[in-house]
């Protein structure tokens, strides 16, 4: 297999797409969880942003698991994710959500920096990084932050 332009080894970016699985996986077990920790009115308003973030997570962990096998890999997962048995206001699970949404975006930053010079991988991440800039953005404005 053609190692990449970048300075990291395919094996390497196989470990840095793996972090970025397992960010995603962990962000979508975290979602489901505040879907159902909501409580009240809130509820009603929330439910279905939270289904939605849930949604879009598991969809960019197949991506990032399509990514880890087109360079010969096996996607592999290491998460350890404890979520407490309390009710959350629907402003609380969106404050959550919103640190997922930094986490992940954080997640892709640094990823950008370790792909320099692979340019399918860069356009790659860059374009994850501008969906959960938007992600961050819609819940921003739910928030009024």
């Amino acid at each position: 297999m053609e190692e990449p332009v970048s300075s990291l080894t395919t094996v390497e970016i196989a470990q840095e797409l793996n972090r970025a699985f397992a960010e995603e996986v962990e962000a979508a077990t975290r979602y489901l969880h505040l879907r159902s920790a909501v409580r009240g009115l809130d509820r009603l308003v929330v439910v279905g942003v939270l289904r939605e973030g849930f949604q879009r997570t598991i969809e960019h962990a197949e991506v990032i698991a399509r990514k880890i096998r087109s360079i010969g890999h096996v996607p592999k997962l290491d998460i350890a994710v404890s979520c407490p048995a309390e009710p959350l206001s629907g402003r609380e699970a969106l404050r959550q959500a919103l640190l997922l949404e930094e986490a992940a975006l954080e997640c892709y930053q640094d990823l950008l920096k370790k792909v320099e010079g692979d340019v399918p991988l860069e356009e790659f991440v860059r374009s994850q990084i501008a969906t959960e800039s938007e992600h961050l953005a819609q819940l921003r404005e739910l928030l009024h932050e």
